[in-house]
């Protein structure tokens, strides 16, 4: 028994001893653009109007009610203007969708300063609930020197009766990614503060106040953003981080006391065009890694997994050979699939992500037709 215990610890332990190892061979992908095209189905959640909403990104998806709703920020012209909101969306069958309503509204007019972010949905005790950050002025150019997002603060949702109520601050300079999760008894999310830094919020009660934890870094990853939290079947958490210095490869950071402390992140082996990514888990104990590996640009957009959550293979594409954007914009990438969040349901995982950065489109597939 004991020589046995000795052995599963060691598989247990046996990718943590190298965490620059995220993908199992790093040839898998070499040209990300051959990868053969999953098996899917591909819907429109809302295509951009001009002159309304030409500009779409940040989509998160989630069941509930027996349906799907999806959030995503909205804005009529490009990313970061004044007149962003929130908005969502719900659908039956995850295909036809509903016209978009407002879940968080301009604040202060489409000229005034403030405006507003989706950072996702989460279900508690049967009750759903949303999450948008606020911010004012936007300084990405000069991070590192000055505050970007000014006045920053993670605001609350409530859906009831058709209707989302705002419910007050949720956590005050965070950016988060996702929503929280539970980790031995407590909630966990990975934020970024107003300049753009790296730390975990911990508490046992949101309403009582999070306390902050760091995520050392240093150069050259010092640019570090975008976070993916999953907990790896040895139980480490493990963050999963944008390397926005644009080595063209994804970061990873490890905490083995339940996000009390967390390693100095790593660069991993894991090529990435310098976008969002997204580690999730289905119900039979995969591991899937959502991201865009062509480090030329967002383009694929591809999917691997893993039995460990430490180390990814098997890739496919979930869509490539993205049309071209219809309409400029600041920060809008002509030719890209982005931005992408999942679930499963039903015997499929459902992906919504962003086209172009202009429209929101989910794809199907049937857990049957992946390779895992």
């Amino acid at each position: 028994m004991r020589t046995m215990a000795l052995l599963l610890l060691a598989a247990l332990n046996a990718g943590s001893a190298e965490p620059e190892r995220l993908l199992a061979e790093g040839s898998a992908l070499r040209d990300a653009m051959a990868l053969p095209e999953a098996k899917a189905r591909h819907s429109m959640v809302h295509r951009g109007e001009p002159g309304k909403s030409m500009f779409n990104l940040h989509s998160y998806l989630v069941r509930f009610e027996g349906k799907f709703f999806a959030m995503w920020s909205s804005a009529k012209v490009g990313e970061g203007d004044p007149d962003e909101i929130v908005v969502y969306a719900t659908s039956a069958d995850g295909h036809s969708w509903s016209v978009p309503k407002i879940l968080a509204d301009d604040p202060d007019g489409p000229e005034g300063p403030l405006r507003w972010i989706a950072r996702g949905f989460f279900v508690e005790g049967g009750r759903l609930f949303g999450l948008a950050a606020l911010v004012s002025t936007e300084r990405y150019g000069e991070r590192g020197r000055n505050v970007v997002w000014e006045d920053l603060e993670l605001r609350l949702f409530e859906y009831a009766d058709g209707e989302w109520t705002a419910r007050g601050l949720y956590a005050d300079e965070c950016m988060n990614n996702y929503p929280p999760v539970r980790v031995a008894g407590e909630y966990l999310m990975v934020c970024r503060d107003k300049n753009m830094d790296l730390y975990v919020a911990l508490t046992d009660s949101p309403s009582r106040g999070w306390r902050r934890i760091s995520i050392p870094h240093r150069p050259p990853l010092e640019r570090l953003d975008e976070p993916s939290l999953h907990i790896a079947g040895d139980n480490t958490l493990q963050a999963v981080i944008r390397d926005n210095s644009r080595s063209g490869y994804l970061a990873r950071s490890i905490s083995r006391d339940s996000g009390k402390t967390w390693s100095a992140p790593v660069r991993t082996n894991y090529p990435d065009a310098t976008s969002k990514v997204f580690v999730g888990r289905l119900q039979d104990g995969t591991y899937y890694l959502i991201n865009n590996p062509n480090q030329k640009g967002r383009d694929p957009l591809a999917i691997s997994f893993s039995k460990d959550g430490w180390v990814f293979d098997r890739p496919v594409a979930i869509r490539k050979n993205a049309p071209a954007f219809r309409a400029p914009g600041r920060a809008k990438p002509s030719g890209s699939y982005q931005y992408p969040h999942a679930i499963e349901h039903g015997g499929s995982l459902w992906v919504i992500y962003a086209t172009n950065k202009e429209d929101i489109e989910i794809t199907e597939i049937r857990l049957s037709d992946l390779h895992r």
